[in-house]
C-alpha cells in the first residue's frame, strides 16, 4: 500500500475570506511504503530535522494575517475541518559518467537531483483529497570524478543534502557549506524568496478552501505506454538501451508512469490554473499521515476522489537522428511522440471514458557535443518528454503558431477547438 508519513510537530488554522471554516496545517510528510521513509527519502528526512523545517514554516505562515497558528489543545481533527499539507513525492539522484573534458582534461561526472512535492488540501472528516498543487524540480551538477567513482555512494552524504537544500531554497550555497552549518545559512529570512519551498509556501497562502459538494475533481486519469515505446524503454528495440532509471529486470517500473503522471499534472495545474487530484499508479491513492492532533501520532487515510474530467497521457514512441558531424563534434536530435486525451470519466476502468479531445504531438530536443562525450540518450528523451507536456499545456491556453507548426500533429483549427472545449470544462479563468 502506498502510504504517507508526516513528521511535523505542529499545525495551524487557516481562515479564508470566502469561507468561515479554518484550514488546518498538517505539516510535512512523504509518499512512501510503510516503514521505509528514511530509506526512500534519506536526504529530505535528514534535512527536515537538521534545519527544523517545521518551525521555519510555522514562523513563515504566522506572518500572514489570514493564517492562524493553532495547537492540539484548541483545534482537533475531530472538528471536521479541511486540512493542508506539503507532501514530498520524490527524491532521486542519478550519476552518469560523461567522459573527459577536452579543454581541461578533467573527468565529467554528471549528477542529477530530482525533487517532487505537492500541496494537498483534504477533508479531515471524509479523508478525501480535494485538490493538489504539484511541483517537480531537477538540478544538474558536474563533478570531477573518474568513471569508477561516478556513482551516488562515492560522494559525501553532506554534499547530497546540501544540493537538495539548494533546490528547496532556490540558490547556490557557499562551497564550504555542510550539514553542520546549513541551518546557519538557510534561515527563515530567505525561506520564501525563491525555490521549491517559496513556490509551495505561496500556494498555501493563496489556496482557496473548497468543499466536497459542488466540486468537479480533475486530474490525470491514466498514463498509457504503447508497445513501440515499451520495447524501446526496455532495450528490446534496435538502437535503444534500457532506461536505467525506470526499468528493472526487463519490466517498466510503476515509478515511470507515476513520474509521467505527476509531471503532466504539474504543467496542467500551472497553465490551466486549476488544482489537480494527485496521480498515482494503482488502485487509488491511500496515504498514512502521522499528525499531532493528539499527543501521539495518529494514522489518517486519505483517498483520491472519483474524477469528473480526466486527462490521459499517451506515450507512443521515441526516435533519434544524427544531423551532422565533423572531426571532433556531432549533432543529434531526440524526438518523443506522445499525446493526450481529455474527456468525461464514467468509471474506474480504462474504457469508462467519453473522449472530448485528442491531441497527438511530436516534441524534439537537440544538442551538439564532442565525439568523446558519453551520451545517455534517455536524458534527452526525458527532457523532450517534459518540454512536450509543458508546451502542450501552455498552448491549450494561448496558441503559439511556431510550436503548433513544428509539434502538433492535428490542424490548427482542430487544436483550437479542442483547447476551447478543455478550458470550458475545467473552468479556466484568465
Amino acid at each position: 500500500m502506498r502510504v504517507f508519513f508526516g513528521i511535523a510537530l505542529f499545525f495551524f488554522g487557516h481562515l479564508i475570506s470566502a469561507n468561515s471554516d479554518p484550514v488546518i496545517w498538517s505539516g510535512i510528510g512523504y509518499f512512501v511504503d510503510s516503514g521505509k521513509t528514511s530509506s526512500i527519502y534519506p536526504n529530505l528526512t535528514s534535512l527536515e530535522k537538521e534545519l527544523n523545517l517545521s518551525k521555519l514554516l510555522a514562523d513563515e505562515f504566522s506572518k500572514n494575517e489570514n493564517l492562524i497558528i493553532g495547537g492540539s489543545e484548541n483545534t482537533s481533527s475531530d472538528e471536521g475541518f479541511n486540512s493542508v499539507l506539503i507532501a514530498v513525492t520524490s527524491e532521486k539522484i542519478r550519476s552518469t559518467y560523461r567522459g573527459i573534458n577536452s579543454l581541461d582534461g578533467k573527468n565529467i561526472c554528471e549528477r542529477s537531483y530530482l525533487l517532487g512535492t505537492q500541496v494537498v488540501l483534504y477533508s479531515v472528516s471524509s479523508k478525501k483529497i480535494l485538490k493538489s498543487l504539484p511541483n517537480t524540480t531537477k538540478k544538474i551538477y558536474r563533478d570531477d570524478s573518474k568513471k569508477s567513482l561516478c556513482n551516488n555512494a562515492s560522494l559525501d552524504s553532506k554534499i547530497h543534502k546540501s544540493r537538495f537544500a539548494e533546490i528547496l531554497w532556490g540558490f547556490d550555497l557557499p562551497k564550504n557549506s555542510s550539514s553542520k552549518n546549513l541551518g546557519d545559512v538557510l534561515t527563515a529570512l530567505n525561506l520564501s524568496e525563491k525555490g521549491m519551498l517559496a513556490n509551495q509556501i505561496d500556494n498555501i497562502k493563496k489556496i482557496k478552501n473548497v468543499y466536497e459538494k459542488g466540486i468537479q475533481p480533475i486530474g490525470v486519469r491514466n498514463v498509457v505506454i504503447l508497445e513501440p515505446a515499451m520495447k524501446q524503454l526496455t532495450g528490446k528495440s534496435s538502437g535503444f538501451n534500457t532506461h536505467k532509471d525506470f526499468v528493472s529486470k526487463g519490466e517498466i517500473k510503476k515509478e515511470y508512469k507515476e513520474w509521467l503522471g505527476t509531471m503532466f499534472s504539474r504543467w496542467l495545474s500551472q497553465f490551466l490554473k486549476i488544482p489537480v487530484v494527485p496521480y498515482y499508479e494503482g488502485e487509488g491513492l491511500t496515504l498514512n499521515l502521522g499528525t499531532t492532533f493528539t499527543d501521539s501520532a495518529e494514522v489518517l487515510n486519505l483517498k483520491k476522489p472519483e474524477l469528473s474530467y480526466g486527462f490521459d497521457y499517451v506515450l507512443r514512441s521515441f526516435a533519434k537522428v544524427d544531423v551532422g558531424e565533423n572531426a571532433t563534434q556531432k549533432g543529434s536530435v531526440w524526438a518523443v511522440y506522445s499525446g493526450m486525451k481529455f474527456g468525461v470519466v464514467l468509471g474506474d476502468q480504462p474504457e469508462d471514458f467519453k473522449s472530448l479531445a485528442k491531441i497527438p504531438i511530436t516534441q524534439v530536443t537537440s544538442r551538439q557535443y564532442n565525439k568523446s562525450d558519453i551520451i545517455y540518450d534517455w536524458d534527452f528523451y526525458d527532457l523532450a518528454t517534459q518540454v512536450g507536456m509543458a508546451k502542450l499545456s501552455e498552448n491549450l491556453v494561448k496558441q503559439d503558431k511556431k510550436w503548433l507548426k513544428s509539434s502538433s500533429e492535428i490542424p490548427n483549427k482542430d487544436f483550437k477547438k479542442f483547447s476551447k472545449t478543455i478550458l470550458n470544462k475545467v473552468g479556466y479563468e484568465k
